[in-house]
């Protein structure tokens, strides 16, 4: 599975996943979750992160931020190691507490913000230990857990100074008792039907949101270029396109129409066009079609064909000022 992008901005949406190394528990008691809530606010405060929403669990947590500036790797190592030392040094322990790499989904918050937010906040009884309980018996422990942000945003607690509920209960009504009550139906509806994960609906693991949202992002990852070795097959499935979109882009940068571009020479290697759309399609496509299916799309040529156009092209790009303008503008 390719490893998940990391997109970071300034005024992103993040749901924020980490679990314990190998299973283990990070948090086996009062003084464990008090002492991470003590380091997140702290840590949030100083890197200007706003949090939204958050469920600490035995051997995992989930946290649901707003980045004001584009530092979600620095704000998450600052806080998961700061905790880890800590954490080590009050159990006498060594070594790492969290496994691997965090999970980041980009949120689209207009779009998925409630179902995240309902989606971390129903956690606590979506353990097997609450599996037999009634729904109301499961209420009483959804209200009673003490490790996440959910009585406070509902009015059952006083909230933290740094965990921000304005943009949480803003859409269930005009006042505050409105907005919690409005709020705590739509949270507990999921306690009588399946509330599945929204990560499930993610683009390329990594976001979580409309198409429009997709695509903006799209355009910045393809500004930016390659991120890391491990998540680039990530990238390019995000960011590719379909051969009949190539054609349409390059058809519009030629002033032809796409029947044009397609269409094959007798006794010539091809129109400038359509050399362009092979060679194009390979780097824009590459991630939802093999070489033969763009060959098949542009003209009913062979794979090998199209190895070679985009080996061809790329060599008189590097001679040719004129195709590595035009190359410039269609990449």
């Amino acid at each position: 599975m390719a490893r998940p992008l990391r997109i970071e901005g300034a005024g992103l949406w993040y749901h924020v996943l980490c679990r314990g190394n190998g299973g283990q528990c990070v948090f086996t008691g009062a003084k464990d979750y008090q002492g991470f809530l003590a380091r997140l606010g702290t840590v949030a405060l100083a890197f200007h992160v706003e949090i939204h929403a958050y469920a600490l669990m035995t051997n995992h947590l989930h946290l649901f931020v707003r980045t004001r500036a584009a530092n979600l790797s620095r704000f998450m190592q600052r806080l998961l190691s700061g905790y880890t030392q800590w954490f080590n040094v009050r159990h006498e322990t060594y070594g790492h507490l969290f496994q691997g790499r965090y999970k980041a989904l980009l949120v689209d918050k207009n779009a998925y913000g409630a179902s995240v937010s309902r989606y971390i906040h129903l956690n606590p009884v979506r353990i097997a230990d609450t599996g037999k309980l009634t729904v109301a018996q499961r209420q009483a422990a959804l209200r009673d857990y003490r490790w996440s942000s959910y009585r406070a945003i509902i009015g059952l607690a006083k909230a933290e100074e740094w965990l921000a509920t304005d943009a949480t209960l803003s859409r269930w009504g005009s006042g505050w008792q409105q907005q919690q009550n409005g709020y705590a139906k739509f949270v507990e509806e999921g306690l009588i039907k399946d509330v599945k994960d929204p990560a499930e609906e993610a683009k390329a693991q990594s976001i979580l949101g409309h198409d429009r949202f997709v695509d903006r992002l799209r355009r910045i990852l393809r500004q930016r270029g390659k991120i890391d070795r491990e998540s680039e097959r990530a990238r390019r499935q995000l960011t590719a396109e379909s051969v009949e979109t190539v054609v349409k882009r390059v058809a519009q940068a030629y002033r032809v129409s796409p029947e044009e571009v397609k269409k094959t020479r007798m006794g010539q290697r091809g129109n400038e066009a359509r050399q362009v759309a092979m060679w194009l399609a390979r780097e824009r496509c590459a991630a939802l079609a093999t070489v033969r299916d763009i060959g098949k799309a542009l003209g009913g040529v062979s794979g090998s064909a199209v190895v070679v156009a985009h080996r061809r092209l790329s060599q008189m790009m590097k001679r040719n000022k004129r195709l590595q303008r035009i190359a410039n503008r269609l990449v």
